[in-house]
């Protein structure tokens, strides 16, 4: 975690929905937006 993270004290959850995502069972896509959830924290922006 970089410093500007722990300041802002942003987590991975920080940056889920509350809206259901539905695509196609099997798809791909899922494991892109679950990497980019955890990525997201990462970078030190602000949400």
């Amino acid at each position: 975690m970089t410093t500007v993270n722990l300041e802002l004290g942003l987590k991975p959850k920080d940056f889920k929905s509350d809206q259901e995502v539905r695509w196609c069972p099997g798809c791909g896509d899922y494991v892109v937006l679950n990497a980019m959830q955890s990525f997201l924290p990462t970078l030190g922006l602000k949400r």
